[in-house]
C-alpha cells in the first residue's frame, strides 16, 4: 500500500502543477488560438491525471477496508480524493466557459467587421429643372 500511496503522491503533484497552469492561463483576459489549443491539451492531460487518481484512490480505499482501518482514516482518505475530483470538475467548467466566451467574442467581433465593411450609397435623384416658360409650368408640377 505504501508503494501505491507514493505513486499517488507523484500523480497528485503533476495534477496540482497542471491545475496551477490552467488557473493562470484562464485568468488572463484573452488568449489567441495557440493559447486555446494549449488550454485544451492541458485540460485533457488533467482529465487523464484525474482518472488515474480516481483508480488509485479506489485501490487504496479497498486496501484500507481490508486492513480494517478506523472510520476517521477512511473518511480522511475519501475527503482528500473528493477534493481532487472537485478541483478537476471546477477547472473543467472554467475552461469550458472560457472557451465558449472566446468563441462568442470572436463571433461578435467578426459580425461587427462585416457591418463596418458595408457601405450604403443612396440612389441619386435628379430633379426636373423649370426653364422659366409659363406653358411648361403644369408639366413641371406634374
Amino acid at each position: 500500500m505504501d508503494i501505491l500511496k507514493k505513486k499517488r503522491k507523484v500523480v497528485r503533484a503533476a495534477f496540482a502543477r497542471l491545475c496551477g497552469t490552467l488557473e493562470e492561463v484562464t485568468s488572463r483576459e484573452r488568449t489567441d488560438e495557440k493559447g486555446d489549443s494549449r488550454i485544451l491539451a492541458d485540460i485533457e492531460l488533467l482529465r487523464e491525471k484525474a482518472d488515474d487518481l480516481k483508480k488509485m484512490d479506489e485501490e487504496i480505499l479497498d486496501l484500507l477496508l481490508r486492513a480494517d482501518m478506523r472510520e476517521d482514516e477512511l473518511e480522511k482518505e475519501m475527503q482528500s480524493a473528493g477534493e481532487y475530483a472537485h478541483r478537476y470538475k471546477r477547472l473543467n467548467l472554467l475552461v469550458q466557459r472560457r472557451l465558449d466566451t472566446t468563441i462568442k467574442t470572436e463571433d461578435c467581433d467578426n459580425s461587427l467587421l462585416h457591418v463596418t465593411k458595408w457601405k450604403f450609397k443612396p440612389p441619386t435623384i435628379e430633379l426636373k429643372k423649370f426653364g422659366g416658360d409659363v406653358k411648361d409650368w403644369p408639366t413641371f408640377l406634374g
